[in-house]
């Protein structure tokens, strides 16, 4: 069963999911592999963490279900880490020193991952990064870096693949950038002003703010009346929900493009679009399981970022020949290959602990995606389900 030891809040939220895979008895602690977990559970993006946790449990449940790893259980010690540095620090002291797991995921933004890696390199155990984008946590020399893996892709990569369509596609001529005051956010507006201005494009304005700003009129007032054509906006769904609804009562006009969750956004798994996964049989598969639990169709995109983590902790293990230990763990990693749903998954970028997924700007028109550029079926549309 789930291990819960900060808030009831936790349990509630992987009861109604359906994560506790033990059966009614419950298996000893023999019978089970612990990893630990660190999400955003409350505060304001905790919206954010439930759904990757959606996906952890498909993922979870599915592992379990075709015989776990090594002949056991894989079982999930979650802690909430608020998106909050101190807090997600505090999250992997306790996972590690007192739970005894031998290898996180987590822990969902940027400057909460950069926060928790000092705590991985002292006790020397394995992150396995899903959601961060900052380039600094797999840049050699960060705190920490020798003990990370991460599957998502950066600010860089986000902006390389961009690029191409910034100007001509986008009119991303007189941008300006809105972005969440943290790492990730900080590292974005860096990126994509490079790319931007490399283009001839101009940077009108940057503007930062709080991950739990509600009220954002005053920023997009200023930005509605400027000479700016295009906004790029950097932060997580439920504050860009706020932020096109402000946008919408303003009457505003300018093009937006989200790197976070408007009209174009960029994606690393276009649930629909089932050849564009690593395995496009196991993305078919997902989306109907996805879809047959019920789970918010909001979060789609952005849970399989669990599913794809627990799948990567657990060939670790078994390519680490069932041992827990964190040191072989951490070397194991580096030769993990999986087909997920946002590529192929494996760590050969960035000296051996980056992952490059699969990055696809993507057009909302008439209730459909479709993507403008990726491996596969570039321009295919793909309709959106019903909500």
């Amino acid at each position: 069963m789930i291990q819960q030891r900060k808030l009831s809040f936790v349990l509630s939220v992987f009861v109604l999911s359906g994560l506790m895979v033990a059966c009614a008895a419950g298996p000893g602690a023999e019978d089970t592999i612990r990893f630990g977990v660190i999400q955003p559970l409350t505060g304001p993006v905790a919206d954010a963490g439930a759904y990757v946790l959606h996906g952890l449990t498909i993922g979870l449940e599915k592992i379990n279900a075709e015989g776990g790893v090594c002949g056991k259980l894989l079982e999930p010690v979650v802690l909430d880490g608020r998106n909050d540095p101190q807090e997600s620090a505090n999250a992997a002291e306790n996972l590690i020193a007192r739970e005894k797991v031998p290898i996180i995921m987590g822990a969902w933004g940027s400057s909460a991952t950069l926060a928790v890696m000092p705590v991985m390199e002292r006790h020397g155990v394995p992150l396995v990064v899903e959601t961060s984008s900052s380039q600094k946590i797999t840049t050699p020399g960060t705190p920490g870096f020798e003990w990370v893996h991460r599957i998502s892709a950066t600010s860089a990569m986000e902006a390389e693949a961009a690029t191409p369509y910034l100007v001509d596609v986008l009119g991303m001529n007189n941008v300006a950038i809105l972005s969440v005051n943290n790492d990730w956010g900080l590292g974005a507006g860096e990126v994509f002003r490079q790319a931007i201005e490399e283009l001839g494009g101009r940077i009108i304005s940057e503007d930062y703010i709080d991950q739990a700003a509600i009220d954002v009129l005053p920023q997009l007032t200023k930005i509605k009346g400027s000479e700016a054509d295009a906004i790029l906006i950097t932060t997580g769904a439920g504050q860009i929900a706020t932020i096109l609804k402000q946008y919408n009562e303003l009457g505003m006009d300018q093009t937006i493009r989200t790197t976070g969750g408007g009209t174009y956004h960029l994606m690393f798994y276009v649930p629909t679009a089932f050849d564009l996964a690593g395995d496009p049989e196991i993305s078919e598969w997902y989306y109907k399981e996805y879809t047959e639990r019920g789970y918010p169709e909001v979060g789609r995109g952005e849970s399989y970022r669990g599913f794809e983590a627990v799948h990567v902790i657990a060939k670790a293990i078994e390519l680490n020949d069932c041992s827990l230990d964190s040191q072989g763990l951490n070397d194991a990693l580096t030769h993990v290959e999986f087909a997920g749903l946002s590529g192929s998954i494996r760590f050969d970028h960035a000296s051996g602990r980056q992952n490059r997924p699969n990055v696809y700007l993507v057009r909302v028109e008439d209730g459909q995606l479709k993507p403008l550029q990726g491996p596969h079926s570039v321009g295919t549309a793909h309709e959106l389900p019903e909500d």
